[in-house]
């Protein structure tokens, strides 16, 4: 069971999904209605925080999360193939920017502790550590946007 605390729910996980969210829609050339896109997102975190907090396997909630999002991509009007494209894509650059990040952080030899604590500090602390993350991936998206519009 991978425990979160609910500060960690406001500031990483929200933004995380706003982030996959709307890279799903960059990469299907999907406009996307603002209500529907909040709704959906929140939705989407919160789904997400609870499935984590489920006593599975460690990675099946990843799996779990993915089929989550897909369908409800698929609910939303993208066609499958396409958000299931969408989907791996924007998890795979999630992985890329987190990898990114702590590479950052080992480099400017800011100390990463993995043990958890359950304390608000330390769920702000790892929440700020984890900000260049959302950043790298907030480019990456910019960036497949641009070459999508450049090839049109």
């Amino acid at each position: 069971m991978l425990k979160l605390h609910w500060i960690e729910f406001f500031l990483r996980s929200i933004p995380e999904t706003f982030l996959i969210t709307w890279g799903i829609c960059v990469v299907s050339k999907t406009s996307f209605n603002l209500k529907k896109y909040i709704i959906s997102t929140v939705g989407l975190s919160l789904c997400i925080f609870f499935i984590r907090r489920l006593p599975i396997y460690w990675g099946i909630h990843t799996f779990i999360s993915i089929i989550l999002i897909i369908s409800i991509m698929f609910i939303q009007g993208i066609p499958l193939i396409t958000s299931s494209y969408g989907t791996l894509l924007m998890f795979l650059t999630l992985s890329l920017s987190e990898v990114l990040n702590i590479l950052m952080l080992i480099i400017f030899n800011i100390e990463i502790n993995l043990v958890y604590m359950d304390s608000i500090t330390y769920s702000i602390r790892k929440c700020l550590l984890g900000i260049p993350s959302l950043i790298i991936m907030f480019l990456f998206i910019t960036l497949i946007d641009h070459f999508k519009n450049q090839h049109n």
